[in-house]
């Protein structure tokens, strides 16, 4: 039954992943998730940023690699879409300048040789036909693509004094804005792998008020349906797109948008608040404050009568592995995105940049390539995001909910490697083991057996056992950030967690829980012992 069973979930994981790319375009929306608008069928963006909208006004990294080298490399990472940025000033100015005659003014001259060998059909491209040579290369690979307005001059984003902030600001200029959307929507309206437009990147500053919001918002997105009513319109807030709460405000009425309609938000470990809020708080409480925040000011656009998809278009970590505060807001966030199944863009593919903030060539260190754009940057980078890119939640699906147990540091999930031995160890999600649950203080049931999870003492091994109704086999998530598996006594004790050995380790022991209670003074690192049950009918 083990090896069957096991090669049951490998063969379901391998369908789910596949069939997700079974898709065609365009795309519409139904309630929250983004699907086939021929079929029906939920459609997951995963997606990379990738970005052409600095002062080099072309998609990074072509003097580093061929460019469909690098597209395949995308869809080899297990992303099925680019979000593809640029500035409203590359076409509404500058559209007809060369890449080549760009590069000479900016003086980039080992970029400009190193995009003459690994992609010359660029060089005597204009700015806007070289960024639509990028969309068909992208397309051609089997990528869908975005493409996201994400400032108006050429030039890094975002800062609160760059001009470009909200609407009228020095050089955000709406009517250009305006047009910027018309002369892409137009470029592109027979580009089916342009799925998506969005309207503006991180609107932000003390000028940017939600009835102007309101106001331009709906300039914009009629502006792009009007044009092209096939694709989707992708909507951001306000704060750095870290709050949609204006949509509450001054509720958007785009009912002509036909289904059409998407949200965007944006995280960071430091959005908000400096990201040592992850060293200096306990870390089960800052974790619980920051999805909390989260899913006040953005997460209620996927709820109720009116809902529509909400996509994650920017989130990301120093990709080294070096920054505790982004290891920890990684491990956090990974968990409430494999909860809610959401949409997201990763921020970004690029390992360097051909000019960015008056340096050449300056490293891009979240970025998924390292700085010669050669490898991963993250050794473990297709482990730590294998759940997040994988289709959990199918709401055409006949399938009935089953849970994987999920531990977001590692990227890794349960597995019941031996039957016979009972040996329960971590390993890669798509050989999951899966389980039922009813709920804090209830056992946790092997799927289609008569076994459940049972704690040990400490220092031990959880087993499987038919004992599933005594202290040991029943389990509550504790702690602010609802991470913990615990098994609780009558005596009222912190109880005994589950925990990762260590990171050099896929075994599992049951130790005394860390930093589950009220005390504010507990900074121990918790991340060994989050694991989380995640739902999913797909796997």
């Amino acid at each position: 039954m083990e090896i069957t069973t096991q090669f049951g979930f490998v063969v379901l994981a391998f369908i789910s992943f596949f069939s997700s790319l079974s898709y065609s375009l365009p795309l519409s929306t139904n309630g929250r998730w983004i699907v086939d608008s021929a079929t029906g069928r939920r459609v997951k963006l995963v997606c990379v940023n990738w970005p052409s909208h600095t002062q080099s006004m072309l998609i990074e990294g072509l003097d580093r690699r061929p460019l469909k080298d690098l597209a395949n490399e995308v869809v080899r990472l297990r992303f099925n879409c680019v979000r593809l940025t640029y500035a409203t000033h590359m076409f509404t100015r500058y559209a007809n300048r060369t890449v080549e005659e760009n590069f000479d003014l900016l003086d980039l001259r080992a970029a400009k040789v190193g995009l003459a060998f690994h992609n010359p059909f660029v060089l005597n491209m204009t700015i806007f036909e070289a960024y639509e040579a990028v969309v068909d290369v992208l397309g051609t690979s089997g990528l869908m693509v975005i493409a996201d307005n994400h400032i108006s001059q050429p030039r890094w984003c975002c800062s609160l004094e760059d001009g470009n902030g909200f609407f009228g600001d020095r050089y955000f200029d709406t009517e250009e804005w305006l047009e910027g959307l018309r002369l892409v929507a137009r470029r592109f309206y027979n580009k089916s792998a342009v799925v998506a437009m969005s309207l503006r990147n991180e609107l932000r500053g003390a000028s940017s008020k939600s009835k102007d919001w309101n106001k331009y918002i709906t300039q914009g997105a009629t502006t792009i349906h009007n044009i092209n009513p096939k694709i989707l319109v992708i909507i951001s807030g306000l704060n750095f797109d870290n709050d949609l709460r204006c949509q509450r405000q001054y509720p958007l009425q785009l009912n002509n948008l036909h289904n059409k309609l998407v949200f965007e938000v944006h995280l960071y470990s430091f959005s908000g608040e400096s990201q040592s809020k992850f060293i200096h708080n306990p870390l089960n409480k800052i974790c619980s404050k920051v999805i909390n925040g989260f899913v006040e000011r953005a997460e209620f656009v996927m709820e109720g009568a009116e809902a529509v998809p909400l996509f994650v278009s920017e989130f990301g970590l120093d990709q080294r592995g070096v920054n505790e505060a982004d290891d920890r807001f990684l491990s956090c966030f990974s968990a409430h995105l494999v909860e809610k199944d959401l949409d997201w863009a990763l921020w970004g593919w690029q390992g360097s940049y051909y000019y960015r903030q008056g340096k050449v060539g300056p490293e891009e260190v979240f970025g998924v390539l390292n700085y010669n754009w050669s490898d991963v940057r993250n050794p473990h980078f297709s482990q730590m995001f294998q759940l997040l890119q994988t289709m959990l939640q199918d709401p055409n699906s006949n399938s009935s909910n089953t849970y994987v147990m999920y531990h977001p540091q590692s990227g890794q999930c349960v597995l019941v490697q031996d039957m016979k031995h009972m040996q329960i160890y971590l390993n890669d999600c798509s050989n999951a083991s899966h389980w039922s649950y009813e709920g804090d203080g209830t056992p946790i049931m092997l799927a289609s057996t008569n076994f459940c999870l049972k704690a040990s003492g400490d220092g031990l091994p959880p087993s499987l056992s038919r004992d599933c109704f005594g202290e040991q086999s029943v389990w509550t998530a504790i702690s602010d950030s609802k991470l913990h598996l615990a098994t609780l006594t009558k005596q009222g004790n912190n109880g005994m967690c589950l925990e990762k050995e260590s990171s050099n380790s896929s075994r599992i022991l049951m130790r005394s829980c860390v930093c589950v209670g009220n005390d504010s003074n507990c900074l121990q690192d918790t991340q060994a012992q989050w694991f989380q049950l995640v739902v999913t009918n797909t796997l």
